[in-house]
Parts: C-alpha cells; sequence; structure tokens
C-alpha cells in the first residue's frame, strides 16, 4: 500500500495511491508499506530513483550502508515490532531522502509510523520537506524504543518483587513459579536487547543524517537532541542488561536454594527413619535364641526403641536449627 502526504492549503492531504493512478503532485512523504514488486517499479519511475527490493530490504541492518548518490540519500533503521508479544523482533525500515521528498520502505506496521501520521494530519505549521518529515519520524520512532525499554524496567520490577518478596504480591503473580520466572526474564532479556540494536541503528543514522543536512541548523539543532536522547537510553538499555544478568543468577541461585532444601529435607526424613527401620530389621531376622521374641514384653520394647531412635535425632536436628 502506498500512501502520498501532500500540503494543501497549509493543511496536510493524504492520499492512498495505487498504480492505476496518476501520482499526486507536491507529495512530501511517500510511504510504501509493503510494496508488490509493481509498486516498487512504478514509484522507480515516477521518482526517478532506485529502490530496494524484498531481498535487500531483508538483509542484515547492522551491515547496511548509508550513501548518498546524485543528491538521493539512502538510510535505513531497525524498528522492533511484536514487542508486547513473546517473541519481538527488529525489521529494517529504508529512508531515501531527496531535497523535498521522503521515501520510506516497509514491511512492518510501527506504531511510530502511525502516531506520526496522525500528528502530520493535525499540523499546520510544522515539516513542509522531506528531512523535516525525516525528522519528526526520528523523534517518534526513539519515543516508541523509550517506551519499549520502559516496558522492559516494569518486567523486571515485577519480576524482582517475585524473586525476593514472593509473598508481598498479589495472588496471580505470586503462583509464578521460579522455572515461570525463568522463562520471563529471557522473554525480557530478549526485548531489551532489540532495544540496544535499534538504538545502535538509529544512532547510526541520526549521525548519517546530521552530516547530511550540516547546512540546515535547525536540523542540526534537533539532531543534537536525538543524539542525547539515545545516548542517554543506551546506557539505560546497558544497565538493564546488567539488571537482568543480577536477576538471572538470583533466580538460578533461589531454584538452587529450594533444590537443597528439598534434599535436606528429605535427608533428615532418611535420618529420622533410618534407626527404627535397623530395629525392626533386627528383630525380623528370626534367630532361634533371641530371648526378647518369648518375653511379653519384647514386643512394646522393640516398638518403644525404634520410636525412641527415630525422636532423639529429630530433636537433634530441631536442636541444631537444620528444621
Amino acid at each position: 500500500m502506498i500512501t502520498v502526504y501532500s500540503r494543501t492549503d497549509g493543511m496536510f492531504e493524504v492520499t492512498p495511491w495505487t498504480v492505476e493512478e496518476p501520482f499526486p503532485i507536491g507529495a512530501i512523504w511517500v510511504d510504501a508499506e509493503n510494496p508488490t514488486e509493481e509498486e516498487i517499479y512504478e514509484l522507480q519511475l515516477t521518482l526517478g530513483i532506485p529502490l530496494p527490493t524484498k531481498e535487500e530490504r531483508e538483509r542484515n541492518i547492522t551491515l547496511s550502508r548509508m550513501f548518498k548518490a546524485d543528491g538521493v540519500s539512502f538510510m535505513n533503521a531497525a524498528i522492533i515490532t511484536k514487542a508486547l508479544g513473546p517473541y519481538p523482533e527488529l525489521s529494517v525500515v529504508r529512508f531515501i531522502l531527496t531535497e523535498n521528498t521522503l521515501l520510506s520502505v516497509r514491511d512492518i506496521q510501527p506504531t511510530s509510523f502511525e502516531n506520526f501520521s496522525e500528528r502530520l494530519k493535525n499540523s499546520s505549521k510544522d515539516f513542509d520537506s522531506g528531512p523535516e518529515i525525516l525528522q519528526g519520524l526520528l523523534e517518534e520512532m526513539i519515543l516508541r524504543v523509550a517506551y519499549n525499554s520502559d516496558l522492559v524496567t516494569n518486567d523486571l520490577d515485577r519480576l524482582s518483587h517475585r524473586i525476593f518478596d514472593p509473598y508481598g504480591l498479589k495472588e496471580d503473580e505470586a503462583e509464578l513459579s521460579l522455572q515461570d520466572v525463568l522463562r520471563q526474564i529471557g522473554v525480557v532479556a530478549d526485548l531489551n536487547s532489540q532495544v540496544h540494536e535499534s538504538l545502535h541503528s538509529l544512532s547510526r543514522m541520526v549521525a548519517y543524517f546530521k552530516e547530511s543536512q550540516s547546512d540546515n541548523q535547525y536540523l542540526v539543532r534537533k539532531l543534537d537532541t536525538h543524539s542525547k536522547d539515545i545516548r542517554e537510553l543506551t546506557q539505560q538499555s546497558t544497565f538493564l542488561s546488567d539488571k537482568i544478568t543480577f536477576q538471572l543468577d538470583a533466580t538460578l541461585g533461589m531454584i538452587n536454594v529450594e533444590q537443597n532444601l528439598s534434599m535436606k529435607i528429605l535427608s533428615i526424613f532418611t535420618m529420622v527413619i533410618m534407626p527404627p527401620t535397623l530395629i525392626g530389621s533386627i528383630y525380623g531376622m528370626n534367630f532361634q535364641f533371641m530371648p526378647e521374641l518369648s518375653q511379653p514384653w519384647g514386643y512394646p520394647l522393640a516398638l518403644l526403641v525404634m520410636l525412641t531412635s527415630a525422636i532423639l535425632p529429630f530433636l537433634y536436628f530441631r536442636k541444631r536449627r537444620w528444621l
């Protein structure tokens, strides 16, 4: 789907475009969402610039090169998708910037694009050119990364309470086993790593964009602010990574404590039950000459000795505070 944003009487006009229709005049932003090969071909003819194929869009974002050719800048950024699901992913969004027009090519529906689209519809003064559109998009993408980083922080706080204070939580949260906590830490760690990688790609893009717009002081100031925000978020992501490692170690330690406690209880139970078992085994050997067997007090005495041999180890363990 191709969406074209253009200004008419000071307001933005949003036009869905198909290859059968004439291309809108005065386009400032052309947003190509999951375009077909036919749409890519028609856009290349209309705009006169080469566009990436689907295979090129799916290449590793870290290895993707940003460059400028014939006055057209080619940039890319990694955007997080499915952040609220169990398996967040990174997807590459390509940005092609001419002097006045921005073209974005994507295969996802990021929330930042939806928010910026609504922002444009209500804007009457800002974003008069492609570079200003790209700066606004970058701002929304950074805000979305910050939101995802907040999700990591909130999840880690909740998991921390479960690890160290399982009795101070709500009933549904306290029912989480440590194995469940371990799995959720893995999910949070995955999202945090995606946040870190997305920030890395945005940092590269902001640096390149700032260099290409060095003569526009308004954009340079804006991009300096974005660079500062990215640095702060990167530091937070690094801190959260350390916190994830700490919680992972703590959870594994708690699991070991629970396992050791289970083995301790089993060992104590074995020590308590072993003496009576030994005594019962002795009197069950049925030797011919065992005087106690022929006495009327033999059976009660054997029971008393067995009970005493079980109680004494129990009292000893209680005194040593092993129970």
